[in-house]
């Protein structure tokens, strides 16, 4: 029968990591839980709700090797508020499981570890390194565009490929929801043989699982068997089905000549899209924003609350013109950016916008403007 005692500081991280997998609702109820298994001189963490599954190792001492499933939210509720450095896990002989140490006790009940699906294989795929803060990067200027939708699922995630442009290779991704698009580039190395040519769709569900995983940085791998992709940061490892479909033909959204260009600090239009959205609501969302030469003039009107307007420094190289955003695209897409000057492309007001910064290489992002 299991025992073993670990340290809090390796655990903790670990039952934290798996909440967004096992907080789910299931049809199979013991999705709920996590399985722990006592090996020779470490113990294993597993989670899964069927499309996401998570496996880590972690140094502990063993006393006897075993496996048993347990409630994941209980585990790590005690676990987090425990008041030892050192947790002892201990299952007796009814398959309860006791977590205690010299001061306090307690007993939960366990599960049969066969009643548990099986992980994905993940031995033997090939593995790509790449930069944990790259690849967290390129997640955060993608997700927040992919469509929370489950009556259109090819757009519920983000789209990853491989491209070749002249001497070239890059990896990358790109994002909408019908209303926005967000693309991104990172040059890799032609040789390393990652390869995504027909590309996939990793779901917005999975894209947050893989950003708590690979917090902190550092050197991560990526890689990808049959309908799965593959995260793996040290020892832990996420296995995230593929959304099946076609994702659509995002060039034809992005404009190939643009006119005019506004240049802006990225604070100012931050905090002044924030301000006036706070009139905003479901029902009355639009922004219009007027620009001339050095400045821009933005307006809500919400016949339920009421109006605003706000006048912020802008350089322009176009003639005067009246166009309306949902303010809320602009938001999530600067909030992501590195850049001190954010740069917005335009042709005309019924035709999409292109947002891009000097310190953001590689990403642009289309908006759909609203009818005035």
């Amino acid at each position: 029968m299991m025992e073993f005692k670990i340290k809090k500081e390796k655990v903790l991280p670990a039952l934290t990591k798996v909440q967004g997998i096992t907080g789910k609702k299931s049809t199979l109820p013991i999705t709920s839980n996590v399985v722990i298994y006592a090996k020779e001189g470490y113990i294993v963490v597993l989670a899964t709700d069927l499309e996401i599954a998570f496996q880590g190792h972690y140094e502990a001492e063993v006393v006897a090797q075993g496996g048993s499933a347990v409630p994941s939210k209980k585990v790590y509720e005690i676990v987090r508020d425990f008041p030892s450095d050192v947790v002892a896990f201990k299952e007796s002989e009814n398959r309860w499981i006791q977590i205690a140490d010299k001061t306090i006790e307690y007993n939960i009940v366990g599960m049969e570890t066969a009643a548990f699906p099986g992980l994905p294989e993940v031995e033997g795929v090939p593995l790509f390194d790449m930069d944990g803060d790259i690849l967290k990067n390129m997640l955060e200027k993608t997700m927040y565009a992919a469509l929370s939708d489950e009556g259109r699922v090819h757009l519920a995630g983000v789209f990853f490929e491989t491209i070749t442009e002249g001497e070239e290779r890059f990896f990358r991704m790109v994002s909408t929801d019908g209303h926005r698009l967000s693309r991104i580039d990172e040059p890799i190395d032609k040789g390393s043989g990652f390869e995504l040519e027909e590309g996939v769709i990793v779901p917005k569900s999975g894209i947050v699982e893989v950003l708590r995983l690979i917090e902190g940085g550092g050197t991560v791998q990526v890689g990808l068997r049959d309908k799965d992709f593959i995260v793996k940061k040290d020892s832990e490892t996420l296995v995230i089905r593929l959304i099946e479909g076609e994702f659509p033909d995002y060039n034809l959204v992005i404009p190939k000549e643009i006119k005019r260009e506004v240049r802006v600090e990225k604070e100012v239009l931050l905090m002044m899209l924030k301000r006036m959205s706070i009139l905003s609501s479901d029902k009355y969302r639009s922004m219009r924003f007027k620009i001339d030469k050095e400045q821009m003039e933005t307006t809500t009107t919400n016949p339920d609350i009421g109006e605003s307007r706000e006048v912020i420094p802008v350089r322009y190289n176009g003639e005067g013109m009246e166009i309306a955003f949902n303010p809320r695209y602009f938001v999530d897409c600067v909030s992501h950016m590195k850049s001190e000057e954010v740069i917005i492309r335009l042709n005309d007001e019924a035709t999409p916008c292109v947002i891009e910064g000097d310190k953001d290489k590689g990403f642009l992002s289309v908006i759909m403007p609203m009818r005035i």
